[in-house]
């Protein structure tokens, strides 16, 4: 491996990456401000351009040596520091705690570099100062999402984190090195440089694609939460949260095959506000409104099972579809109902059935076969229903 890295030269390969960081780094800046990004993508392409910068000076020189070598260095530190708090705020974390120990650390690092560059100049000193630096820096990177609670990771979190694991690794071993090293030549980087080098290559296009895939796969769960969200409410009634008619009628149809296919019984509740419409004379629509949501609370409480469905079939109408349920248990579920809604004592003066709110129901059930239309169910039910209110109100009729 030490021949394989003496074969390259140091100054192509650094030259070779500079140009990658710097195209990389076009991609992640033409996204943060061309594309939608979350908070944290604008620190980490600008981590990406000043790596890419860093590394540019630390290596070609373009000013005085010591200032080209300090600069780009400092350039190079600063990228660890940036690309974490892109990463706190991209995993919702907030930065206010933990940065200023990167702070820190970037100025303790970079006061022994300038002391070790301007002062008593010793190359294997300012190396041993920057791998450790930059060792922190990516160890932080790779282990705090997965140490800290309330850190949000998104896709390709476990790819960040295993390179830059291994950065921090290479970065340790090349302080160690550099550290028990007696001639840290100044004009080029050492074999473990290389490496890096070669490590650069393969691993930040990878980065970069993390950075941009993460962002992507976070915009499509947001919007397939989204959707289900219109979803759900173009399927809920807005003022009782219950199902709408919409719904009311794909489940309806839903469970009329299921039951039709496996002969089991299924049962329809067809519940009306008794004198509705004089209690909103009376009270107004306000109270017309807590008087339906209310009965829509007692209706969730009593059809509890996964395939129940509670809905608002229109107006101060509503609708129970109960499979499996025998007419029998059915129209037990909806005397439970009825006598809820009675007990809640909701004030309707003057309607009789002791001054108070009440509901009729009709309740039909029956096993589906072929040639019996889904309407029939629903008819029977409705003329239980009729039945009720010419019965009296505050009754339930089973068809």
């Amino acid at each position: 491996m030490t021949e394989l890295l003496r074969g390259f030269d140091a100054f192509t390969m650094a030259f070779m990456v500079a140009i990658l960081y710097l195209s990389l780094s076009a991609v992640l800046v033409y996204t943060a401000l061309c594309r939608r990004t979350y908070p944290g993508f604008g620190s980490m392409a600008l981590a990406q351009v000043s790596w890419s910068v860093g590394l540019f000076l630390n290596y070609f020189r373009p000013f005085e040596t010591l200032f080209s070598l300090y600069l780009g260095a400092l350039l190079m530190q600063f990228y660890g520091v940036l690309l974490y708090r892109g990463l706190l705020l991209y995993g919702g974390v907030s930065p206010q705690r933990r940065l200023p120990l990167n702070y820190i650390a970037f100025a303790v690092v970079s006061a022994v570099q300038a002391y070790y560059m301007f002062v008593d100049f010793n190359t294997c000193a300012r190396v041993v100062t920057f791998s450790v630096g930059m060792a922190f820096f990516f160890l932080r990177i790779a282990i705090e999402p997965y140490a800290t609670k309330l850190w949000q990771r998104h896709a390709t979190q476990s790819v960040f984190s295993l390179f830059f694991f291994l950065l921090g690794a290479a970065f340790t071993v090349r302080a160690y090195k550099a550290l028990h090293s007696t001639n840290c030549l100044p004009s080029g980087p050492d074999d473990m440089a290389k490496l890096l080098f070669i490590m650069a290559v393969v691993i930040t296009p990878v980065l970069t694609f993390s950075i941009i895939a993460m962002t992507f796969a976070r915009m499509e769960a947001e919007l397939r939460c989204a959707n289900e969200e219109l979803l759900a409410m173009s399927e809920t009634d807005a003022l009782t949260n219950l199902a709408n008619r919409r719904k009311f009628d794909l489940a309806y149809e839903s469970e009329w095959e299921r039951a039709l296919r496996l002969q089991q019984t299924m049962a329809v509740v067809i519940l009306d506000v008794d004198d509705f419409k004089q209690y909103n004379d009376r009270y107004g629509h306000q109270a017309g409104d807590n008087c339906l949501r209310t009965l829509a609370q007692v209706l969730r409480e009593h059809a509890r099972r996964v395939m129940d469905v509670a809905a608002r079939y229109g107006g101060e109408e509503f609708a129970l579809i109960l499979p499996g349920m025998t007419g029998v248990e059915a129209a037990s579920l909806a005397e439970d109902v009825r006598r809820w809604v009675e007990r809640a004592g909701i004030e309707h003066e003057g309607a009789g059935r002791g001054n108070v709110v009440t509901v009729s129901a009709g309740v039909a059930a029956l096993v589906p076969v072929r040639g019996t239309s889904p309407i029939d169910l629903l008819s029977a039910a409705d003329a239980a229903l009729y039945a009720a209110k010419a019965k009296g109100k505050n009754v339930v009729v089973l068809a």
